[in-house]
């Protein structure tokens, strides 16, 4: 769904104007650029299904970030305010927790959408990349939370956080941000309550890293190659 018509679908919420909550699902790939899609005329990267969307959904041909570093934009997605109002200037390099350093929430006296939906019976779920700070601990009002612990590295056997606990769940990120949020949506949908799902890859920002599976060998293996 287009950033804008999240954002006037959120103020209908607010407003009461929508009888029966729409679900909610926020796609955000990392570190892509608008060029390297097929709906944008690149012939070599193929993209059928942001395509689709495209073709059947809205297309935007002349958009701009203020700030384009995956933090200072996160926080702008979230507030809906510009990074020299919300204070995120940058990618947050230290505070994400997990023993790397001290935790800062950073955002903590900032108002998100998602804090309007849980307040309106939306279920808020986050499964993917959030890096605005404090990793460790579920913030803006969402009750699943199963993100990054920091903002990329290894996408096999990735550094993840699940229930405030630092893990290194087995397998490809993409696949498991993927298997996290089938089965939130899977789980709010049998609670017959409105859900909000955020699932925000890290792909395909660096590394680059393959999935094993894919390969037919180890991660000892890729390293080797390196």
């Amino acid at each position: 769904m287009a950033l804008v018509e999240l954002f006037l679908l959120i103020s209908a919420v607010n407003a009461g104007l929508t009888a029966q909550p729409p679900n909610i699902l926020f796609v955000l790939a990392d570190d892509m650029g608008q060029w390297a899609a097929g709906t944008y005329g690149n012939s070599e990267i193929k993209t059928p299904n942001i395509d689709k969307l495209a073709k059947e959904g809205v297309k935007f041909d002349n958009a701009f970030c203020n700030t384009p570093v995956c933090s200072a934009s996160r926080t702008s997605y979230l507030t809906g305010r510009l990074p020299s109002q919300h204070g995120v200037h940058d990618w947050i390099a230290g505070g994400n927790g997990c023993g790397q350093n001290p935790p800062i929430f950073y955002s903590r006296e900032e108002t998100t959408y998602t804090d309007v939906l849980a307040e309106h019976g939306y279920v808020c779920g986050i499964s993917g990349k959030y890096h605005l700070g404090d990793q460790q601990q579920p913030q803006h009002s969402f009750s699943h939370w199963f993100v990054h612990q920091s903002g990329g590295g290894n996408y096999n056997n990735p550094p993840m956080v699940r229930d405030g606990q630092c893990v290194h769940p087995d397998g490809y990120i993409s696949d498991i941000i993927t298997t996290d949020a089938i089965e939130f949506i899977s789980d709010t949908t049998k609670t017959g309550k409105p859900f909000y799902a955020s699932v925000h890859f890290t792909a395909p920002h660096a590394p680059y890293t393959g999935s094993v599976s894919n390969f037919g060998c180890s991660v000892c293996c890729l390293e080797w190659f390196h």
